[in-house]
């Protein structure tokens, strides 16, 4: 079960990935415009999109008991920004390669993986992080949007499914009659 934390708890989970893994510190609580050039190595956790997963879209109403029927949960697809910072460009570059090494290594991060952040405790879907490759127009629009600040060397990856669990639920009777008809179709 995942509540509203669950995006929250996915870039949380990241951090704890990248901390544990590399040992260098991480920042997900500054957009990179916020990040200054640091002396020692540093990775920025920027996520810049969420959207509604599309397999996840249509499930059915589940069956939480005889008479009670749990709406679908909502999965979303979330889009980061992983920008590397150190003291020179082969720092920066080096510290790059490490990011791209820990997520190709462990790409997936299950309800058992001790990494995974609290909020996504009893989780019903692993984490999935996958390179999401921009073309370098679109990063260079990316790096835009963001006020007084040009583009650096970056990665994007998506993490997917973050699920929210809904919190409806409705009542259904249970069927009282049943009726079968075995009269030839015409």
């Amino acid at each position: 079960m995942s509540d509203f934390k669950a995006i929250a708890g996915a870039t949380s989970t990241l951090e704890r990935l990248l901390r544990a893994k590399l040992g260098i510190e991480v920042d997900t609580l500054h957009p990179p415009t916020e990040i200054t050039a640091t002396t020692t190595p540093l990775v920025g956790i920027f996520l810049y999109r969420v959207e509604i997963n599309p397999f996840l879209v249509n499930l059915d109403w589940k069956r939480t008991g005889s008479t009670q029927l749990a709406a679908p949960p909502c999965g979303l697809n979330l889009d980061y920004l992983i920008t590397p910072y150190g003291p020179d460009l082969i720092e920066i570059q080096r510290t790059l390669g490490e990011v791209i090494r820990t997520f190709h290594d462990f790409p997936v991060v299950d309800a058992s993986d001790p990494l995974l952040s609290p909020e996504l405790a009893g989780m019903t879907e692993e984490l999935r992080i996958v390179p999401h490759p921009m073309a370098l127009n679109d990063m260079i629009e990316l790096w835009k949007s963001f006020e007084k600040l040009s583009y650096r060397l970056a990665v994007t990856y998506q993490v997917s499914v973050a699920v929210i669990d809904s919190t409806l639920s409705r009542s259904v009777l249970p069927v009282q009659e049943r009726s079968l008809d075995l009269s030839p179709l015409r």
